[in-house]
């Protein structure tokens, strides 16, 4: 069923020259193998180099809105970052990221599940990406930020064991997982559930929850940015940078004049486009 989803008209694909420009970005000087050692090179790479944001959403939010929302297409989401150091939420990376897998010549397939916290839709609410190497699943998910590809096999429980960015998946019985990370603004476990009646979906679908993300969501109203590092995880949003750590997290208040320097100092995002986000909205719904 994942092969008839993967191979549609509409389908967006990688041109092999911009497939050449990200990797020369993500540093490599030649084309990874398409085997696990391969994957997790790729992977490791992205979740240093490319953010968990909204910037580009927000931008979005501040124009007339008479094209898709920005981002959705894996080809504009890719040339955004190579041009000017910007990510995506869930639904633009993860497009991102199961188009640069097929391109590498993995053989990946789309998914959805629901991240699980208050007050927030529940049913397909995060997109994800599964690549399969010698019969075992991997999670090649930007959001996650593991460093690492998590195997999923049935039955077993599993753990990237990399530190602040571990990823660990628990079986259910009825097949799935649920899958625990850490992100830069919560001290706690963040639970993610696989939803097998979404695996595989296709780059339709993936734009359609996009869309219902951009009517109800943590995202649309109030700048939030976070990158991975080795050893650390900085967030910036509210006024506030919070950098996570294995001692905890620091809070630094920001000033608004200061934002712009972090922005491109910290997260690598162009001048021009910092210029372009628009300011917090009053009473914004954020996700801290």
């Amino acid at each position: 069923m994942s092969s008839v989803l993967a191979i549609t008209a509409n389908e967006p694909r990688l041109s092999p020259e911009l497939v050449e420009r990200v990797l020369a970005k993500l540093g490599f000087e030649r084309r990874p193998s398409v085997d696990l050692e391969g994957l997790n090179e790729v992977y490791g790479a992205i979740c240093s180099r490319i953010p968990f944001d909204n910037a580009q959403k927000r931008i979005w939010f501040a124009s007339d809105r008479q094209k898709p929302a920005t981002g959705s297409d894996p080809v504009e989401f890719f040339e955004n970052w190579l041009k000017h150091g910007t990510g995506g939420t869930c639904w633009p990376t993860n497009g991102g990221m199961y188009a640069l897998a097929s391109a590498l010549g993995f053989h990946a397939r789309r998914t959805a599940g629901s991240v699980i916290v208050p007050d927030y839709p529940q049913g397909a609410n995060h997109g994800s990406v599964l690549v399969e190497i010698d019969g075992v699943e991997y999670v090649f998910d930007l959001p996650f930020g593991a460093f690492k590809a998590l195997p999923l096999v049935p039955g077993e429980t599993a753990s990237t064991e990399t530190g602040i960015h571990n990823l660990r998946a628990v079986p259910r019985d009825d097949g799935g997982f649920d899958m625990y990370w850490h992100l830069g603004w919560a001290p706690m476990e963040i639970p993610y559930r696989s939803e097998p009646e979404h695996d595989p979906v296709d780059h339709a679908f993936f734009l359609k929850r996009y869309e219902i993300a951009n009517r109800v969501g943590y995202f649309n109203t109030t700048l939030l940015a976070m990158r991975r590092f080795a050893d650390s995880i900085i967030t910036l949003g509210r006024g506030k940078k919070l950098v996570n750590t294995e001692n905890g997290i620091e809070t630094v208040e920001i000033a608004t004049a200061q934002r712009k320097a972090v922005l491109i100092e910290e997260f690598g995002f162009s001048e021009e486009v910092v210029v372009m986000i628009p300011p917090d909205e009053e009473g914004g719904v954020t996700a801290f």
